[in-house]
């Protein structure tokens, strides 16, 4: 009941977050301060495929920037192999581009781009996740539905050939480095955009200290259609630096209170001073 409870409020809050983009000002490119021509990669959920990200390509294309596609239909499977599949792809747009490219990845996405930029520093410069379990692996996940999504897992295991012990605590390949939050080479920046209400994704395992953490309203499913995120993104994009960031998301926030909206767009190092609980996280995880 829990488990379709949720589904059932994801894609309610999915159409209301994407009609409330499509009628934001900042959809149309209005205000938004453009940064150098960036090249960036797509990379979506678990159990989900490219065609998440066709809003946000679509935006990002029209304020400038040039976007490509994972080639990912379903992201099921062994995501070690996944990776060392799209590390020729990865190639391609680099070369393409000219030099290093950013990399934005939802949920699972976050972590295959993680290791991507591992794997090949010298072609990423960014890796921005979005509603990521930056660390601890499964149990960054709620635990009224991990027995759901561990369920899925397994279904696809009996398709697809994947090594012993994948997906489980007990892999020991490449892959499991990025499920338990280890640092980004040097010269890769890393952004995490998380939500406290997500619903799939315990938000305190989604921040990093290796990076900037910046927090927005939303369910897991809603977050590469909210405006909160694109807010972000433009202001990312555009070179401009954290504390700047921060700013105009108060700016932000304080226009939506005055029209009549409730957002939370505080950075990490705010919600961990009220917080307790991501005190006693953060000192037991680091």
């Amino acid at each position: 009941m829990a488990v379709g409870t949720l589904i059932y409020n994801a894609y309610r809050d999915y159409s209301s977050k994407r009609l409330q983009l499509l009628s934001d000002p900042i959809f149309h490119g209005e205000g938004i301060s453009k940064g150098q021509p960036e090249t960036i990669l797509l990379i979506p959920g678990f159990s989900s495929g490219d065609w998440t990200f066709g809003t946000m390509s679509r935006w990002l294309h029209q304020i400038g920037y040039r976007t490509h596609f994972s080639g990912i239909n379903v992201n099921v499977g062994c995501p070690q192999r996944k990776v060392e599949r799209m590390l020729a792809r990865l190639e391609d747009i680099s070369r393409d581009a000219g030099g290093r490219i950013v990399i934005i990845g939802h949920s699972l996405g976050g972590l295959v781009g993680c290791a991507l930029a591992r794997n090949r520093p010298d072609l990423v410069h960014h890796v921005i996740a979005i509603g990521s379990p930056l660390r601890s692996g499964w149990q960054a996940v709620a635990p009224e539905v991990r027995p759901a999504l561990f369920a899925i897992h397994t279904f696809f295991q009996k398709f697809i050939e994947t090594p012993q012990g994948c997906g489980t605590e007990q892999c020991t390949c490449n892959f499991s480095i990025e499920a338990y939050g280890a640092q980004l080479p040097p010269g890769v920046r890393l952004t995490s955009i998380y939500s406290r209400h997500d619903g799939i994704v315990d938000w305190r395992f989604s921040t990093t200290e290796f990076g900037d953490n910046y927090e927005v309203d939303g369910l897991h499913t809603d977050l590469v259609v909210n405006v909160q995120v694109y807010r972000i993104l433009s202001n990312l994009l555009a070179g401009y630096p954290r504390e700047i960031v921060k700013l105009r998301m108060m700016a932000a926030a304080a226009s939506d209170i005055k029209s009549g909206e409730t957002v939370a767009t505080r950075t990490t190092a705010e919600a961990s001073q009220d917080n307790p609980a991501y005190l006693q996280e953060k000192a037991l995880h680091g």
